[in-house]
């Protein structure tokens, strides 16, 4: 969990700090929303929003829970969590950009599919988590 201040705002002051973020990020060029994100948020903010939005979308595509938490790394509490979130409406505006085959949407979902076969979360095609060559691969990986 990122560590958040114990002095918390109130609710109005949350409210105008993300409209102003929300500012920030609009009609903006990739190149520059890109790099606002990762000059404004940590690795660990990064990984944790990455993951958000890549079990939103392997929820929406009617992946197992186990298969999710299972792929990325994640309890299955925590996938839970979100398919209720989803199932409740919470992510609507989401999933009906989700729904939208525009070029955009495929170019996030295929950058969603990239992650998981080559960033190693899940095997290069015709390996398995068991295999050697994967497990020294995802070992050198992680001393980087």
């Amino acid at each position: 969990m990122t560590n958040v201040s114990k002095y918390p705002l109130t609710e109005k002051q949350e409210r105008d700090l993300f409209t102003q973020l929300c500012v920030l990020f609009s009609n903006r060029p990739t190149e520059t929303i890109q790099s606002i994100f990762y000059e404004l948020f940590g690795e660990e903010e990064k990984v944790m929003i990455a993951k958000r939005l890549a079990i939103i979308v392997m929820l929406h595509r009617h992946q197992s829970l186990y298969f999710i938490a299972e792929t990325l790394h994640v309890s299955s509490a925590t996938v839970s969590r979100q398919q209720k979130l989803l199932l409740d409406g919470h992510y609507s505006e989401l999933v009906n950009i989700l729904s939208k085959p525009t070029p955009s949407i495929k170019l996030v979902l295929k950058a969603i599919d990239d992650i998981l076969h080559l960033g190693g979360i899940l095997p290069h095609y015709g390996e398995t988590h068991r295999s050697e060559a994967f497990k020294k691969e995802r070992e050198r990986k992680r001393h980087r």
